[in-house]
């Protein structure tokens, strides 16, 4: 691709937003497997969130957010490519012609387009989508820092490498000083910290991509603690797995109680207030769009006989982590631009992972490239206070992991208020059944509509079968790993 001279795309960049002469500074927060009823703005009364709730209080809430796959991997790899996993045969299908990176070389990332631009760009964190040579520094970040192809951390505390109970290290990523018993979140906050303080005259582009809130569940004893004895209080069942249900193929967490996810929470909540106050410390708020999402649902299910540990309940939305359900797609999406974005805003655009490529173009004043970022919807639009509807969005989950998180092979999509998805037979390609859902009067997903709105569903049903094919979505078998 043609290289566009960073002294031209720097000139331009003042023309967003009301004409600046400096491009803004970018602070993306990802937080590993968030749900968005975990947030107090979004109706948790357990989980304390006065941070993250500040930047919707300075900013935009939306309401409708998606991921753009209810799993780790997939859905960064649509954030980093502005493109749906599935055109990558992701999950399922990895390219290995360039070195079994999930995400290929070969794909153009926002970092990328923002370093040409002149930015400087670090990446700290889970990164998860490449192994050697396929990792933020071969995708257009400068500084990398904890960035490593493993998708969870051994251990939340130092010696991070090692877990508890083993005898041999862990191969994570490189990581050398820190005290005994560092706390991992507030090492990758601190870390953030320092690069604002290195990059400060700007304009600079930070990913903070937090391991937290994905297993372990691991926090600070003490903070722990408070949350067992505000449980007590709210008369909430007191141990994290009483309130387990059957839904199906698995098993499903109906409360918000567990304490020491709660305090993996808390952790994650005060190092956005410390980032925005450094921001305002420096004098930078003004001019750096602060963006913070998840990856995917919160994990509030496994499969039958499976005794594994949940951390959360995304009702009312259905289900969590792994499902095509709401409950694992939908995310908290919150961003704050002061004087550009009306502080307590509230969009109800839909939107979905991959949309933060254009609108990051966008918002830094910069050309899009529709060829490169193929899936991407800018929400410059919203953040704007403009209400529309977006374009149809599409997801692929090609691989079931029934015995991890109890879902099953599927394909959706949501075209407005509607929302169609098909389950694949367990052992054939063959479509098992269809659900059709109106997500803006049945949220939760309990009314099956497929068979008295036969014209929404042919329709939908077409629309789904003729993007599968536009990008050669296919099924692999079930996994038993997690990705």
């Amino acid at each position: 691709m043609k290289r566009i001279p960073a002294v031209f795309l720097l000139l331009i960049a003042g023309a967003c937003f009301g004409g600046e002469s400096s491009p803004p500074n970018f602070v993306f927060v990802i937080v590993d497997d968030l749900g968005r009823q975990d947030l107090t703005v979004f109706g948790s009364s357990y989980y304390e969130t006065p941070n993250m709730d500040r930047l919707a209080e300075e900013g935009m809430r939306f309401d409708n957010a998606y991921a753009a796959h209810p799993r780790c991997v997939p859905s960064r790899l649509g954030i980093m490519s502005g493109r749906y996993p599935a055109r990558y045969g992701i999950p399922g299908f990895p390219d290995r012609k360039e070195g079994n990176h999930a995400l290929p070389l070969s794909a153009t990332t926002f970092a990328e387009r923002l370093r040409e631009a002149g930015y400087r760009t670090g990446y700290i964190g889970k990164w998860h989508l490449g192994k050697e040579g396929g990792d933020p520094g071969a995708q257009g970040f400068d500084t990398t820092i904890m960035a490593g192809a493993p998708g969870a951390t051994p251990s939340f505390f130092l010696p991070y490498e090692k877990p508890r109970g083993k005898e041999e290290p862990v191969q994570w990523v490189s990581y050398t000083g820190g005290e005994p018993g560092e706390y991992l979140t507030d090492r990758l906050m601190q870390e953030a910290i320092d690069f604002i303080d290195r990059e400060k005259t700007g304009p600079f582009l930070l990913v903070l991509a937090h391991y937290a809130v994905h297993t372990p569940i691991q926090a600070p004893e003490e903070i722990s603690e408070a949350f067992r004895r505000k449980a007590r209080v709210m008369e909430l069942e007191e141990r994290w797995d009483a309130d387990i249900v059957r839904d199906g193929t698995g098993e499903v967490k109906t409360q918000q109680n567990h304490p020491v996810y709660a305090a993996m929470i808390e952790r994650v909540d005060a190092g956005v207030g410390k980032l925005v106050d450094k921001l305002e410390q420096e004098g930078l708020s003004d001019n750096t769009v602060v963006i913070l999402t998840s990856d995917h649902g919160g994990l509030s299910t496994r499969g039958l006989g499976n005794r594994r540990e949940l951390a959360t309940s995304n009702l009312p939305y259905r289900h969590g982590k792994g499902w095509l359900y709401d409950g694992g797609i939908r995310v908290p999406l919150m961003v704050k631009w002061p004087g550009r974005v009306a502080p307590g805003s509230v969009s109800k655009v839909q939107t979905t992972g991959t949309d933060h490529y254009a609108s990051i173009l966008e918002l830094a004043g910069l050309p899009l490239q529709p060829e490169v970022h193929a899936d991407s919807v800018s929400y410059v639009k919203a953040l704007q206070g403009e209400e529309y509807v977006r374009p149809p969005m599409y997801w692929h989950s090609s691989l079931g992991r029934p015995q991890q998180t109890g879902d099953t092979r599927s394909s959706a999509v949501i075209d407005g208020q509607w929302k169609l998805i098909q389950w694949y037979s367990l052992d054939s390609e063959a479509i098992e059944r269809v659900e059709l859902f109106n997500i803006a009067e049945d949220p939760a997903e309990r009314n099956d509509l497929s068979e008295v709105e036969s014209q929404q569903r042919a329709r939908l049903e077409a629309m789904l079968d003729t993007w599968k094919e536009s990008v050669n979505a296919r099924l692999g078998k079930f996994g038993k790993g997690g990705i």
